[in-house]
């Protein structure tokens, strides 16, 4: 789906196989280029390691699935869970995910601490750390946007109280409707660590690469650069 990203080090080497997914300012497709900040990261640490990958573009259900059936190696940039860790080991932090409440008029106390949060009706993007997060909180979550876009759609439309996205992918997004004199408010939801999930079966097969891959990736220093 969309674009892949392929480089090639040594012939004598198995390609890594990866997926990701459209997500400003991490990992995103821009007039038919690659760009993002978890991007550059995933390539110095794979060059520094000398391994040749190809990575692909897909929705983050497909993605995870594929990497529960052995389709894929790893899949980038998600956070650390008790169910990943069955099927899958989590590389150190590549990125930092800063998650807001978005709200369409006045700011709203949604937080799983008001007695009436559940009738709310709110959205993430489907598949995401926060959908699932929100979901095994108990919100009410019905709705399944595949991407920013259409997220923001559902709180332009009413369709939804509140959605809860990245601050950089929520003015990203933003900019593309070219709205004037609409008023947002938000609320601070948390901070999540987001690094390369590799599946068991692939670091069983290869028992030092994770440990090689940390180690190039930490020593990777990438600017916040978003344009």
């Amino acid at each position: 789906m969309g674009l892949a990203l392929t480089t090639t080090h040594s012939v004598a080497k198995e390609v890594v196989q990866l997926a990701t997914h459209d997500a400003y300012p991490y990992h995103y497709v821009e007039n038919e280029l690659v760009k993002g900040k978890v991007i550059r990261q995933v390539q110095c640490a794979f060059s520094r390691m000398e391994t040749p990958y190809r990575a692909e573009f897909d929705t983050w259900v497909e993605a995870e699935l594929k990497l529960r059936t052995g389709k894929l190696d790893a899949i980038f940039a998600v956070a650390g869970s008790e169910a990943r860790s069955r099927y899958g080991s989590l590389s150190t932090a590549i990125a930092k995910k800063h998650l807001y409440w978005y709200f369409s008029g006045a700011e709203m106390d949604i937080s799983d601490s008001n007695p009436l949060y559940k009738k709310y009706k709110v959205a993430a993007e489907f598949g995401s750390d926060e959908w699932f997060d929100i979901k095994r909180k108990g919100y009410n979550v019905q709705m399944k946007p595949r991407n920013g876009h259409a997220l923001l759609k559902l709180l332009l439309g009413h369709e939804v109280d509140a959605i809860l996205i990245d601050e950089h992918e929520f003015e990203y997004e933003l900019a593309k409707f070219k709205l004037h004199n609409t008023n947002f408010s938000r609320r601070e939801y948390g901070t999540i660590e987001l690094g390369v999930l590799f599946s068991n079966a692939f670091l069983k097969a290869r028992p030092t690469f994770l440990e090689a891959f940390n180690s190039a990736a930490s020593n990777c220093l990438v600017a916040d650069n978003r344009k």
